[in-house]
């Protein structure tokens, strides 16, 4: 592609990144990519990388300019100083809320403050540097990657325009780490090969053919080769640099064609998937209930069944970008962080009024899912205190219904018989697992399992922020994998682990899931998840 194109698009990318003013005198300083201020909890802001820094009056007026960059911009001038050296950032983009510009790659590794100084009047922050900590570019936190086909003319990729195994991919982000150049000037790509680097494509390594900068200051290119064996329309991709996971995004792979799929997570053929897409707007329903025996310390083995409903209009371009089923492609793992448990993260999407109540009818009776809040129909859940067990032991028949229905989302019906016993799923080394040492992978093993399902491998730990209502508060980064039954078994990356917090308690959960259609007036899409698992309480060190 040209330079004015790329340019463009990644132009278009500064303007995702903005978001509220941070607390005076200066809020959030993230990686430029970053749609996360808690990722960097566990990392800095990288030399020669590109950060965007929150505030409150840190400019008289909003600049931009293009290479060749100054050091100063519309009266704003920003320097670093860490252990005593003091080097100037170089501003992209400045505005009353936000500013965008370069770490130098002079910058001295370390804690340190950065100072933002605006018509004379200055404000500090304390800043932490480091040598590697990329970020992808991608469209929203757990989004799609923005990846070109080099096989395919420097196309990006989409639901409709998947690359295939062995293709030549570009991704693009900033962090990779220092250059030796001007970097108010267009630079020489140069292949940073001092930085030991990892691409894992659906949870396979990938082979990386050139990591460095691009022609644009503080932006850096890696071309990577699709692996063997990877396949989906949200194929995980995380990139490890100096040792340092990036924020998790997904591409779309195809065996062949350019048409992507997920059969094993979303029963919707690659024609019935094009025609979900074409349209202005994607109603869709999810029906859950999930059997779940929790060990903690304090309470002991605790079983407790979980059911809820929601039902969302989804833009096309949110669909395409959805998790509606917050799963990755087979084989693959996504990370998020969020300032609620992970449990009652429902996404953006538009609420579709279903009616009164969800009924779920099974061989232990009737459980009536309520709206989450009053007049909040869109999203049913079970009533306040402990679940009931609707869910025996040995599994049964379960029907979901909606009654006489509501205005958006008609009445219906569906039924699904799940026979635990014939197919008891197992995890084998549940035992042996006594902590999550997150500078390793996690190996989990099973037996059993139903017919034509998948395993979800997920989990969770906090970490508490200090702040100034209520004493703080707490964040949660999130993970989940999926693997085929028939694996046996999966090994949690470290690169995900990696990306937890340290915690004294966190939860590791294995569940067998099974997934099927279902119709309802005003749906485009419904779909009936079932799960039956384990988790248990355990640090995260």
């Amino acid at each position: 592609m040209t330079r004015p194109v790329i340019l463009a698009a990644f132009l278009g990318i500064l303007s995702l990144s903005c978001s509220s003013a941070g607390p005076i005198p200066l809020g959030p300083i993230l990686n430029i990519y970053d749609t996360s201020q808690w990722r960097t909890l566990n990392s800095g802001i990288a030399q020669g990388s590109i950060f965007n820094l929150f505030g409150l009056g840190l400019a008289e007026s909003t600049a931009s300019q293009g290479v060749p960059l100054r050091t100063d911009l519309a009266g704003v001038s920003i320097t670093v100083t860490v252990g005593g050296v003091t080097t100037q950032a170089i501003p992209y983009f400045v505005s009353p809320d936000r500013i965008t510009a370069i770490l130098p790659s002079n910058t001295p590794v370390g804690l340190g403050k950065i100072t933002v100084t605006s018509a004379g009047q200055p404000g500090s922050s304390p800043f932490n540097v480091v040598g590697s900590a990329f970020a992808l570019a991608a469209f929203g936190e757990g989004g799609i990657a923005v990846a070109q086909n080099d096989s395919q003319a420097g196309e990006l990729l989409s639901q409709t325009n998947a690359a295939n195994p062995g293709e030549y991919l570009t991704l693009w982000g900033s962090g990779l780490g220092p250059v030796a150049a001007d970097e108010t000037q267009y630079q020489t790509p140069n292949n940073l090969k001092n930085v030991p680097i990892e691409v894992d494509i659906g949870g396979v390594s990938a082979t990386v053919t050139y990591h460095g900068r691009s022609v644009y200051p503080g932006v850096d290119q890696i071309n990577v080769i699709v692996p063997a064996g990877v396949s989906g329309c949200k194929v995980s991709v995380v990139v490890t640099s100096g040792g340092v996971p990036s924020n998790f995004a997904t591409i779309q792979v195809a065996t062949s064609g350019r048409m992507c799929s997920d059969p094993e997570l979303a029963p919707i053929t690659p024609e019935e998937y094009r025609k979900l897409l074409d349209l202005d707007n994607v109603n869709v329903g999810t029906l859950s209930l999930m059997k779940f025996a929790t060990t903690n310390p304090r309470n002991g083995d605790v079983t407790g069944d979980r059911a809820f409903a929601t039902f969302r209009q989804y833009t096309a371009q949110q669909f395409s970008s959805s998790v509606f089923l917050q799963r990755p492609s087979t084989g693959g793992c996504l990370v998020t962080y969020s300032g609620e448990p992970p449990f009652m993260l429902w996404g953006e999407a538009s609420l579709l009024n279903a009616g009164s109540q969800i009924n779920v009818t099974g061989p232990n009776g009737l459980l009536a899912l309520a709206p989450s809040y009053p007049g909040g129909q869109g999203i049913y859940v079970e009533p306040d205190g402990a679940p009931p067990p609707i869910v025996p032991s040995d599994g049964g028949t379960f029907t979901f219904d909606n009654g006489s229905g509501g205005p958006d989302v008609g009445a219906f019906t569906t039924s699904f018989s799940e026979p635990l016993t014939e197919a008891r799923f197992l995890w084998t080394n549940r035992p042996a697992i006594t902590a999550v040492e997150r500078a390793n992978g996690q190996p989990v093993k099973w037996t059993g399992g139903l017919a034509g399902s998948h395993v979800h491998i997920f989990g969770y730990s906090s970490v508490h922020v200090l702040g100034r209502v209520n004493n703080g508060f707490d964040v949660y980064a999130y993970f989940t994998c999926t693997a085929p039954v028939s694996a046996g078994q999966f090994t949690v990356p470290a690169a995900v682990l990696k990306s937890l917090f340290p915690a004294t308690s966190g939860y590791l959960y294995v569940a067998n899931e099974t997934i099927q259609r279902f119709s309802a007036p005003g749906l485009d899409l419904g779909v009936v998840l079932f799960g039956a698992g384990s988790g248990i309480s355990i640090p995260f060190n």
